[in-house]
Order: C-alpha cells, then sequence, then structure tokens
C-alpha cells in the first residue's frame, strides 16, 4: 500500500469517506454523478493518481443499475457496497431497486449530495447553478425513508468517520438491509480529520442460537411430530445453513419447502425437498418451522391445523417494516438459523430417530402428492416456458449461477432447474421489477469465474433498463448470458384480474392492457449498447443451438441476449399498442 508524504494536503470529507470504505472492504462505487458531486470527481482523480487504495467506479446511465447492481454483489458476498448517485432526482430514479434491496435485506451504502447551502463565493462548493434551488427539497431523505435501515446527513466534516463506520456497522447487522446518507457539496468539499477510529470497535452486531431450554423445547416438538415440515425462503443467505439443513432433514426426517428461494437453502434434489409451492402441506403438517421466510403461506387460503406446534426462527421475525402482518407461533425467535439448527445437531439424536422411519415416509408420499406437474414438450405450436427451461438446464455445470426474474413462471423454474449447489442460484425477494440483468452484473464481478444466466420476463427485461445493464456489463467486463421468456405481455396484472373477477369483462372478451406488442426486438436493444449479441427464436428445432452459441459468446467475453417466443399472454400482444383499447 502507497502512503503519503506528510506534507500532502489533508483528504477531504468525500475523500475520506472513499479511504474508510475502501478500509472496510467495499470493492466498487456503483455511481451515477452529479453537481453535487465535484467533491468526489476530484477525490477519484487525487486517489487514483497518488495510487491509494480506493474502491472501483462502475459508472451506470441509470440509477437502476446502479442500487441493483451492487444487491447482485451483496447476495453473493454479503458485503455492502457503495451507491453514488445525484441529490434527490438521483435518489428518485432509483427506484424499485431500494425497495428490492430492503425487502432482500441487502446491505448496501447509499450516498447522496444535498444541494450547496452557502452563496458566500469564498466557500468552496457554494452555490453557483440554478439547480441548487430547484433540487434543493427540504426532506430528500423521506424519499427513501420507508426501506433505509437507517438514514443521517453529514453535517460537519468530523463527523465523517463515525458516520461512515456506523453506517457500514448498520447495513451488515442482521437483519442487514440499506442505508442512506446525505451531505451538502460545502461539507463534501471540506477538511476532514484524520481517522482515528479502531475498526474492530464498528464491527455488526451478531445473531445467536436460542435459549438452551428453548432449543429443548423445539427438539422434542420435532421428535414428537408425525409430519413435521420445514418451510424457507432466504435461510440459505447464511453459507452454514444449507448443509446444517440436510443433516437436521436427515435426522428428524423432515419435509422442506423453499418459497420463492432468494437463496438455496436445501438441495432441490434431495428426497426431502418437498418443491417450491407455496399453500401445500401447511393444513396437514402437525409441526412447522418457519426458518428465515416472510410469507409462509396466504391466510386466505389455508390455515395450519389447530393442535399444529408452530416455531418461527428468522433474522427479522417481526417484520417491523410490513404493515399488516401476521403468521402464529409459539416461540418466535431472533436468531441465527445456522447456529439453531447446530443447537439441535448437538442435542440426543435418539428420540429424532426413534420416529424417522414414519416421517420419512410421510415425506414421500407427499412429495409425490404436491408436486408440481411439469406438461412435456410439445411436437407442435410455440415453444413453452417448460421446454425453454428445460433448454437452460441443459446448459447448467458446476460454474453457473442462474439469476430468475420471472414471476409468472418462476414455481416452475425452480422445479424444473432443483439447483442443489448453494450459491448456484438467485431471485429477487422484492416486488420490484428490473432486477434480474442488473444484479447480474454485481454477481459477475463478485464471482468473476462463474457463468452466469439470467431468466427474465419481457417486462422485467425493460423495466431493467437494458440500454443501462448491458453498457454497464460490457464497460466493466461482466459477460452475462440473458434468455427473455416473452410472452408478449405482463401475465401478473391478468393474473390477478383473473383471481378477482374470474367471468368478469376483461376474461370475456380476453382485454387487459398489458401486451407489449409481439414485434418488439427485446435483443437489439441490448445490440444498441454495442456491448452484446443479441439472438432471437420461435422455432424450437432452433432454441437449443441459439442458447449454445449464445452461451458461447458469453465465454468470449461478451454478453448475449436470447429473446425466446413463447405463447401470448392475451390476444392484444398480437396488435400495436395503440390499437389494444379497441378491440371488442
Amino acid at each position: 500500500m502507497n502512503t503519503e508524504s506528510p506534507l500532502a494536503p489533508a483528504p477531504t470529507v468525500a475523500e475520506q469517506l472513499l479511504r474508510l470504505c475502501a478500509d472496510a472492504g467495499v470493492k466498487y462505487i456503483f455511481s451515477n454523478l452529479g453537481s453535487d458531486h465535484p467533491a468526489f470527481i476530484s477525490a477519484f482523480a487525487r486517489l487514483q493518481q497518488a495510487g491509494l487504495p480506493m474502491p472501483e467506479v462502475v459508472v451506470c446511465p441509470h440509477e437502476m443499475t446502479t442500487l441493483s447492481a451492487a444487491d447482485g454483489y451483496a447476495m453473493v458476498t454479503r458485503q455492502p457496497q457503495l451507491v453514488l448517485v445525484h441529490v434527490d432526482v438521483g435518489t428518485q430514479n432509483l427506484g424499485a431497486s431500494v425497495h428490492n434491496a430492503a425487502r432482500g435485506r441487502i446491505p448496501a451504502i447509499v450516498v447522496a449530495g444535498l444541494s450547496p447551502v452557502s452563496c458566500d463565493p469564498s466557500v468552496l462548493g457554494h452555490r453557483n447553478e440554478y439547480i441548487h434551488y430547484t433540487q434543493d427539497t427540504s426532506r430528500q431523505s423521506d424519499i427513501v425513508a420507508p426501506y433505509m435501515k437507517w438514514m443521517y446527513e453529514l453535517r460537519a466534516p468530523d463527523m465523517v468517520e463515525p458516520v461512515v463506520r456506523r453506517a457500514l456497522q448498520i447495513a451488515s447487522s442482521q437483519p442487514r438491509g440499506p442505508v442512506y446518507l446525505t451531505g451538502a457539496r460545502e461539507v463534501w468539499d471540506a477538511p476532514a480529520p484524520a481517522a482515528r477510529e479502531r475498526p474492530d470497535h464498528w464491527r455488526p452486531s451478531a445473531l445467536g442460537g436460542l435459549p438452551p431450554a428453548d432449543a429443548w423445547a423445539l427438539h422434542e416438538a420435532l421428535c414428537r411430530a408425525k409430519r413435521p415440515l420445514v418451510i424457507t425462503s432466504y435461510a440459505g443467505m447464511d453459507p452454514g445453513v444449507p448443509p446444517r439443513l440436510v443433516d437436521a432433514a436427515d435426522r428428524y426426517g423432515l419435509g422442506v419447502l423453499e418459497l420463492g428461494p432468494q437463496y438455496v437453502s436445501f438441495p432441490g434434489s434431495h428426497p426431502c425437498h418437498l418443491g417450491y409451492q407455496r399453500n401445500v402441506l401447511v393444513e396437514e403438517a402437525d409441526c412447522i418451522l418457519l426458518l428465515d421466510v416472510d410469507v409462509p403461506w396466504l391466510a386466505s387460503q389455508v390455515t395450519p391445523r389447530a393442535d399444529a406446534t408452530l416455531f418461527h426462527i428468522d433474522v427479522d421475525p417481526l417484520k417491523t417494516d410490513l404493515g399488516y402482518w401476521h403468521f402464529p407461533a409459539q416461540g418466535r425467535f431472533q436468531a441465527s438459523a445456522a447456529q439453531v439448527l447446530e443447537q439441535l445437531l448437538a442435542l440426543d439424536a435418539a428420540p429424532a430417530l426413534a420416529g424417522r422411519a414414519q416421517r420419512l415416509d410421510w415425506v414421500a408420499a407427499a412429495k409425490e402428492r404436491v408436486a408440481l406437474r411439469i406438461p412435456p414438450t410439445p411436437t407442435q405450436g410455440p415453444i413453452t416456458p417448460a421446454e425453454l427451461t428445460r433448454a437452460v438446464r441443459e446448459l447448467v455445470n458446476e460454474k453457473t449461477v442462474v439469476l430468475v426474474e420471472a414471476p409468472s413462471h418462476a414455481t416452475l423454474i425452480a422445479s424444473v432447474l432443483k439447483t442443489d449447489r448453494p450459491g448456484g442460484c438467485y431471485l429477487n425477494h422484492g416486488a420490484g421489477l428490473g432486477w434480474g440483468i442488473n444484479a447480474a452484473i454485481g454477481v459477475k464481478l463478485a464471482s468473476p469465474e462463474a457463468e452466469v444466466i439470467t431468466l427474465v420476463g419481457d417486462g422485467c427485461y425493460l423495466f431493467g433498463v437494458p440500454g443501462s445493464a448491458f453498457w454497464v456489463a460490457g464497460a466493466c467486463g461482466a459477460a452475462t448470458l440473458t434468455v427473455v421468456y416473452n410472452n408478449g405481455g405482463w401475465k401478473s396484472p391478468r393474473a390477478s384480474t383473473a383471481l378477482v373477477h374470474p367471468d368478469g369483462p376483461a376474461e370475456r372478451h380476453d382485454t387487459y392492457w398489458v401486451g407489449s406488442g409481439r414485434g418488439v426486438r427485446f435483443e437489439a436493444l441490448a445490440e444498441a449498447t454495442g456491448a452484446a449479441l443479441g439472438f432471437a427464436v420461435q422455432d424450437r428445432a432452433e432454441l437449443a443451438s441459439t442458447l449454445r452459441s449464445a452461451l458461447a459468446a458469453v465465454r468470449g467475453g461478451r454478453s448475449a441476449v436470447v429473446n425466446v417466443q413463447l405463447a401470448p399472454i392475451t390476444s392484444q400482444s398480437l396488435l400495436p399498442s395503440t390499437a389494444q383499447g379497441d378491440q371488442p
């Protein structure tokens, strides 16, 4: 590491922030710069020219890419990255990525400037452009307030070290999440004092296991059970969970459901894996262990047995950032799932083994009953989502990482892929579409050796701002393969309408106003960046070879997009968008 001369000027607050982040292990700054960032741009240049450590700057044309790429990186590494955006408008342009980071419990440090306050020309960074008036909103942080773990404004130079260290500490403590820091332009350009704090005094807080009596109570409940069920969505964010959950399932004879698995928590091919469908077996199980899950079932459709025993172990068991939420549990604990499983495995195995065979018989029978019936590949007609996913599965190897953002097909995709390897598949845990093609950048940067394949619906692809995503992927050498499940529109609004109004006028006349237009060349949007190759396929005879050609391009260092034409979700998809409201 290079050191500076004692006569070197004191770093600015912006430079000190960069140094502190680099010292804490932050590797990347995903940025979209503006008039609030002269201090940062100068700091980038000075640190680079001096050969001093700093996070690598990744310039992003759209803010959806900034936080979503940081999201993907953190899913792999569990480490927060820095996101730098432009005052209120850049904060607003983060859009749905803020929701995704919050719901996905993704650590990230989001930094935005504020309009300068001083009009004194002698003050460095003073107000000297007209936009400093129009961008001076009174409560900028309120834009993202419902989704941030912590927000703070740096008001003085001597605040920078404790504020940055605290931001990193809060973002990285369970439940993890994004934090939001702001500062006026004068503050960023002011000289900062030298760092004095001991980094080891700012470690994230740690979760433990259960009190011994509660661990024993859970152990006894699992031993008594005849039909024990584990439901999880994101326990696999802790790499210690999957092997321990396998050991626990083998010892006790537990059935395991993965619902919208943000991480791989349990191998899909394991005999005790009961699939990915919500609401199944809830009314049948006599003991349910909720393990890092937000919505274990839909209360309007199923409820547990009145005599069932329920335990909830979670990094975030009360879901205080969600509004109306309640699922019953006799025992609810904020604890580390890995440590709780370790506690169970350390207890006497004999009682668990006594009823294991009977429980495994129930698991095997239940697995057959609730298995998702995946249709065979047809010989005629459009390519189906199932056969497309089977074709993708043929590309998967020990280096593959799959990202899934296709809400209408997510359960089917998971059921076909049946991912075994922890870290082999990730899903967006939020509802903000556009995550996939941007998160893939972060996943690739975190795992350069991986072959990253992103499966997205056509709507998700558009929401992801492909012009930004593939431009950035090319600029930072993060080549990935994107497969677009193109059904000509947004199926989720149609499905929701059919659930609420199954015999309504929209259903009777096939009019939903959700068609994106059949002729859109989604692959060309990526090609226009100059950093990706585009492929389109609608003939099943060409599907496998097209996917192989696209993957070969990725292995050669260039991103590829395959636009696969599926059956349209509505006949409106076959019409020009201007005519969709005119259909009888």
